[in-house]
């Protein structure tokens, strides 16, 4: 019954008001993207700014509950990662063959991807670790947060924000 109904309705119309069934897929792409990408950074924010600070607070009784969450979160990032590298390949080959690819695009597009192989690169360091702090002291504990959890959330804002800049730049060469 599902099949029937879809298939009364073409893909671009469900998906808003666009030209052609391929700008319906790419908007589908980019939301997916875009909901990978949110579901990460606000995961992190999440552990970051309530969970380790709880944890500082009373280390038993926030272990005992983040425990029990850990490895639906742990699935919610390899998910999101898979979401968007996949996507994010699909997104990077439509702009890169179109007539509107810029120079500037390109750099920062390579920064974005640069920073986001950083940062799964991170995922999987601290997986490794079991995402336990390192004892330090003196000047690597204060630049501890450069290598760390904290880094990762701040790597995900940044990525986020070069997404932006990255919309801005295209929609400048598309109306120029």
């Amino acid at each position: 019954m599902m099949t029937g109904l879809f298939s009364m309705l073409p893909l671009a119309a469900a998906l808003g008001e666009v030209g052609e069934y391929k700008d319906g897929l790419i908007v589908l792409v980019r939301w997916l993207h875009a909901l990978g990408a949110v579901a990460w950074i606000g995961g992190s924010v999440f552990f970051a700014l309530i969970v380790r600070p709880a944890q500082r607070v009373d280390p038993d009784g926030v272990g005992a509950v983040v425990g029990r969450f850990v490895g639906p979160y742990r699935e919610l990032v390899d998910v999101s990662i898979i979401t968007i590298v996949v996507t994010g390949l699909i997104l990077m080959f439509e702009r890169l063959t179109g007539d509107d690819a810029t120079v500037a695009y390109f750099t920062v597009l390579s920064a974005k991807i640069v920073i986001a192989g950083w940062m799964f690169y991170m995922v999987w360091s601290l997986r490794k670790t079991g995402f336990v702090p390192e004892d330090r002291s003196g000047i690597t504990q204060r630049l501890s947060w450069l290598f760390g959890y904290n880094a990762l959330l701040l790597g995900g804002v940044v990525v986020f924000l070069m997404a932006g800049v990255l919309r801005a730049i295209f929609e400048t060469a598309v109306a120029g």
